[in-house]
């Protein structure tokens, strides 16, 4: 009775587990989605018959080898608008966009990412405000948004990123 207990929790933690990947996957295929031009192929590994850990510019973790640590896509001259699913990666901790031509707003959803310390969004198109919600980003130390078309103010909230080291 005991070892069906132990067989049956490992096959749940199993399957939570999937489920897990799952959002990661499908997050990771909703961004490749909005990218309307990627002319140096650098979303080519973006597929389902490779494991998304090995895919171009993804980083998965020591401690959850199944999570999306980090997205590093710098310079590759992606065309596109940044997806809201980037919300659902809940244990993202860098995201580094630099020199690319997203556009379009930065999704609210960014807030939801309780374990992000690094959003490089520099030298991109992105315009309308800054979402106030990023400042629920509570371990956020570089926002690095220069040379964008944002308008209007840097949000008061901001403020209460006792971490953050960096705003450009």
């Amino acid at each position: 009775m005991t070892n069906s207990i132990i067989i049956l929790s490992l096959f749940i933690f199993s399957s939570l587990s999937l489920l897990t990947n799952q959002t990661d996957v499908l997050s990771l295929l909703a961004f490749k989605e909005a990218i309307d031009v990627d002319p140096n192929g650098a979303l080519n590994t973006w597929n389902r018959t490779t494991n998304f850990c090995r895919w171009n510019g993804i980083t998965c973790g020591r401690k959850h080898p199944n999570r999306v640590v980090a997205i590093n896509l710098d310079s590759q001259d992606l065309i596109g608008s940044l997806s809201p699913h980037i919300g659902n990666l809940s244990f993202l901790r860098t995201i580094s966009l630099q020199n690319n031509g997203f556009s379009g707003r930065i999704p609210q959803e960014i807030g939801q990412l309780m374990r992000l310390e690094s959003i490089q969004f520099s030298n991109n198109s992105f315009n309308g405000i800054i979402p106030r919600n990023i400042s629920q980003c509570r371990n956020l130390i570089y926002l690095y948004l220069i040379d964008n078309n944002l308008s209007g103010n840097i949000p008061s909230e901001l403020g209460l990123l006792y971490k953050l080291e960096l705003l450009a």
